[in-house]
């Protein structure tokens, strides 16, 4: 799930709990290794300094402690297997983001102990033996060994990209800067994840094979001051050269823009969402299903001159909160939209789908059920209307009349007076029902389109301080939209999505947009990079290579590995899946209950829960693949999207590997420092 302020702490206890098993099962094995020793009694399994070694013990007490809490959840676990009533407490929730269960506790008050003591020597390292400026002094060196080796000749590698891209661009007008953002970002991926795999996997075993990492281990050097250094001075490097390379992507994205392109896409939107449901449908939380493969939208109908008396569907956009400073603004707001047609009949050529927009502040509607509100709507949109025109026909006889016999600048005066008196009755109408209806819009396929309040209006039908409902009633949100299909001569549908409709709030720089999608990026290769290093610590070259390789391309397909840890795979999980194709069964038809099939479930449901307990221990490589937010014109956040969910995550991910990494190299026999 994507990170955000309100879920941060139970990301914070999930992490805990895979980052402090990790430590724990490491610990454990080190404990192992270490009493089958001959010469175990006269050896400390943590290496601390004399002052304090009195923790060696705390430690002991500590890790029999974490054992005891992990052996309590493995009982939950079983208990939960078997169906015991109350198991389910002392086991770790099955879906996240509910409410924490006393094993979740557990594991995470274990997890942060067992971290804990991981930790310590590294952090007593850090503080008396550590030194920054031996660290720069490596870094500084890798660096130069790069630039020996060639490896920024690679980088050169964009100008093929820059030469040869148009002849294989698909053009469309509004699609120029889509294309060009997705040919540059997909160019820019696997060269710099190809230069820090092969920088990271190679440098250290390198360092070994030539023997030159004695000479260094002796002059004192710490061994993790290697690695740190190896990491630093590797990072600076990939990171001079993104951003150069990035700088004159964009100089080549940017030129000759055309006008639908930058409409479409050259910009930054800063876009305020609200929630989507469904009235006049069979279900309140989607619209109607049109046989298509793909659900992300679902569809409403539009009544047709034979079907009147039906009862017509609307898709509704709650928008809980408005900001003041949207409220407040002075020009009109804009609401963007784009959305899919299905057509069921031919229509006509060249016309889109009329929809009708109505926004209403519906907390003073008699009923809070969507459906019924939109009848109420209906009856209030008419009977504003018939009002309206009421007193804009009584307005311009009564400008007729004053209009008699007056020269030409009086006439001017007058009619300005006159186009006042019908902006004050729309106003008056709007505050009196806090209703607003659009003008009909004429929608297009997949096109983005505008719909727009005048200023003045919006402050009118905008509910400011929304409040909760009762126990039984949701709340009111700040403004609610209803969007329906205008009759026609034939039945045509529109399908929706939960992002295609939002209010543009602000709209920022193009370029500024572009580099912040290069920073996610830029996690990414330092992904790569962190964990290549650290392999190398103790794996040779390629092996390490490979392992990177298959973290990375495990990390792509992490969307697929969650269905089958949730079980959500069609066909049933590997050894159903084996069955059927061995039998030539599609995964629509129905096994026969046998025992046979009970012991194939039984197999899937523990390859999904093995699935299920290593799936955090892989990158989620897809979250740092900022381009859509580029390729598409809308910002990317700061706060929310860069820090919170991609530069969070790449901390908390690279912090195991690097406490792997100083126990792995700390331990490795190569000639220590006096």
């Amino acid at each position: 799930m994507p990170l955000y302020w309100g879920n941060l702490p139970d990301a914070l206890s999930m992490w805990l709990q895979n980052a402090g098993g990790v430590a724990a099962v490491g610990i454990f094995l080190v404990m192992l290794i270490h009493y089958v020793q001959r010469d175990a009694v006269d050896q400390s399994i943590w290496n601390l300094p004399s002052g304090l070694k009195f923790l060696s013990d705390y430690f002991l007490y500590l890790f029999g402690a974490v054992v005891i809490a992990y052996l309590v959840v493995i009982v939950g676990w079983i208990g939960l297997w078997l169906e015991i009533r109350g198991a389910a407490n002392f086991a770790p929730r099955q879906i996240p983001g509910t409410a924490l269960t006393i094993g979740d506790w557990i594991l995470t008050i274990a997890g942060t102990i067992a971290l804990a003591i991981a930790l310590t020597p590294m952090v007593v390292d850090f503080v008396t033996r550590i030194s920054w400026g031996r660290i720069w002094a490596i870094a500084r060196l890798s660096w130069k060994e790069a630039i020996r080796g060639r490896v920024i000749w690679v980088f050169g590698a964009m100008a093929l990209v820059f030469l040869f891209a148009d002849w294989f661009v698909p053009f469309k007008a509004e699609d120029q800067v889509r294309n060009y953002v997705r040919v540059v970002y997909w160019s820019m991926t696997p060269l710099f994840l190809i230069t820090a795999a092969l920088l990271g996997s190679f440098s250290i075993p390198n360092d070994v094979r030539n023997n030159s990492i004695h000479t260094i281990v002796t002059k004192p050097v710490e061994k993790y001051e290697i690695v740190l250094g190896r990491f630093l001075g590797y990072a600076a490097l990939l990171t001079i050269g993104l951003f150069v390379v990035a700088s004159v992507s964009l100089i080549y994205v940017i030129r000759g823009v055309n006008d639908e392109a930058k409409h479409e896409s050259y910009k930054a939107r800063v876009p305020i969402y609200g929630y989507l449901h469904f009235a006049g449908t069979k279900e309140q939380n989607k619209g109607e299903s049109v046989g298509r493969e793909w659900g992300y939208r679902t569809y409403i109908q539009g009544q047709t001159q034979r079907q009147r008396g039906t009862l017509k569907q609307y898709a509704v956009w709650d928008f809980p909160y408005m900001p003041a400073d949207v409220i407040e603004r002075d020009e009109p707001i804009i609401f963007e939209f784009a959305f899919d047609i299905f057509r069921l009949s031919k229509g006509e050529e060249g016309k889109g789908l009329f929809c009708t927009f109505t926004f209403a502040d519906v907390s003073k509607f008699n009923s809070s059920d969507p459906t019924r509100q939109a009848l109420e709507l209906d009856a209030k949109s008419n009977d504003m209307k018939e009002r309206s025109e009421k007193a804009r026909r009584a307005a311009e006889v009564k400008h007729e009349q004053a209009a008699k016999g007056l020269n030409e600048a009086a006439r001017a005066d007058l009619d300005k007076a006159y186009e006042q008196e019908l902006k004050k009755i729309e106003l008056d109408m709007n505050k009196e029902f806090r209703i607003y209806q659009a003008k009909t819009i004429e929608v297009t396929d997949y096109h983005t389109q505008t719909a727009s309040i005048p200023k003045g209006i919006f402050k009118n039908i905008v509910n400011e301080n929304p409040k909760m409902g009762n126990a039984n009633e949701a709340p009111m949100p700040s403004l609610r939209v209803f969007v329906s299909v205008d009759e026609s001569k034939e039945s045509q549908m529109l399908g929706v999505a939960q992002p295609d409709f939002y209010i543009l709030a602000y709209e920022r720089d193009f370029w500024q947009n572009f580099l912040k999608g290069v920073l996610g990026m830029w996690c990414t290769h330092m992904f790569v990079l962190g964990i290549a290093i650290a392999c190398s610590t103790y794996l040779t070259g390629i092996i390490s290579l490979l392992t990177t390789l298959f973290l990375y391309i495990a990390g792509m397909f992490g969307d697929y590995l969650r269905d089958i840890a949730e079980s959500r795979t069609e066909g049933g999980g590997p050894f159903e899946a084996t069955f059927r194709l061995s039998t030539r069964l599609n995964t629509a038809a129905t096994i026969e209950d046998t025992p046979g099939k009970t012991v194939l479930q039984t197999f899937d449901k523990f390859f999904s829960w093995w699935v299920g307990r290593i799936l955090n221990l892989i990158p989620d490589i897809n979250r740092h693949d900022l381009h859509p937010y580029v390729a598409n014109g809308f910002d990317i956040g700061w706060g929310d999207v860069l820090f919170l969910d991609n530069l969070l995550p790449l901390i908390g991910y690279l912090i195991p590997w690097a406490v792997m990494a100083y126990y792995m190299m700390k331990y490795r026999e190569i000639a220590n420092p006096s």
